[in-house]
């Protein structure tokens, strides 16, 4: 289980679906944020995304081919770097003998070890780490049972910007994500914890609409899949994972204007959505937002 556990996170720490309600007719993912003459694109992505999903649609490859720089939340260390991947998994474990089964009540610890055998995995194995690990786990390993694991979006480009020899850049340090990740579900395990087995129930299907609403631009969909959800039933992690993220984003942002440089902003589409999202930040700022349209502009 370890090596699984290095592996997925290594891939993914986070699967994040939602945008900005701007076009129903939309072609994908992909935004200009213009001021002036100038212009930043800015691309929602899935963190995680199967090999059926590829090609990618055209507006991500024309955003990237105008870009001298590719903008990514966090660099992620090479899996085989094994003293950062070691980093990583002692960040999100417990220390000093504590236990995530201790800090649950017996029906939800019932019920984490009662999906926990429907993989073949027992709580033992897993006890050791904390909330937010336990989550990715599980999630990696429903979507693993239904074909649907792959790597995302973020690390096609992040390898292709480095084949291309592209500048890239990070929003954050895997610190600070380490430490935010740590921190999701500390002293409310169980509610959180009973959150993620009650999505994971129906999560192949909630993917499955997802990567559809993403793919296509249906920003409604994906707010309404995600965003709504999240904020009713954890809004201490909406505001952590996402609003006040968006809010240290954006100036840097707005300090990609006024340069020479061309820039490509790929974040989690989940950053793109509802109130406090990244886009509607800018708009409010005096930027201009348009959905990037490439079939239309032919």
């Amino acid at each position: 289980m370890i090596n699984f556990s290095k592996n997925l996170i290594s891939k993914s720490l986070l699967i994040g679906c939602s945008l900005l309600s701007l076009s129903v007719a939309a072609q994908t993912s992909v935004w200009q944020v213009s001021k002036g003459d100038d212009k930043v694109y800015i691309g929602g992505t899935l963190h995680i995304l199967p090999s059926n999903q590829m090609p990618l649609p055209a507006e991500f490859e024309f955003a990237y081919k105008q870009s001298d720089t590719v903008i990514l939340e966090a660099k992620m260390p090479d899996p085989a770097d094994s003293q950062a991947q070691m980093t990583m998994l002692q960040t999100l474990s417990y220390k000093n003998g504590e236990t995530l089964s201790e800090k649950l009540s017996p029906e939800v610890k019932a019920q984490l070890e009662t999906k926990l055998a429907q993989f073949g995995v027992s709580l033992n194995e897993l006890n050791s780490f904390r909330p937010f690990m336990v989550s990715v786990i599980l999630m990696s390993m429903e979507l693993q049972k239904q074909q649907l694991i792959g790597d995302g979006v973020d690390a096609y480009f992040a390898n292709r910007a480095s084949s291309d020899q592209k500048t890239q850049r990070y929003l954050e340090t895997l610190e600070f994500q380490l430490q935010l990740f740590k921190e999701m579900g500390e002293n409310s395990e169980d509610k959180f914890i009973q959150s993620n087995l009650t999505q994971l129930d129906d999560y192949a299907e909630l993917f499955d609409g997802m990567m559809k609403a993403w793919r296509s631009g249906d920003t409604e969909s994906l707010n309404e899949l995600v965003i709504l959800p999240m904020r009713k039933e954890d809004p201490a992690t909406f505001d952590k994972l996402l609003k006040a993220r968006n809010h240290n984003w954006l100036p840097q942002v707005k300090a990609m204007f006024g340069n020479n440089q061309q820039e490509l902003v790929l974040v989690g589409a989940a950053h793109l959505a509802g109130e406090h999202n990244l886009l509607a930040l800018l708009a409010e700022e005096g930027y201009s937002i348009t959905q990037l349209d490439i079939a239309g502009e032919q």
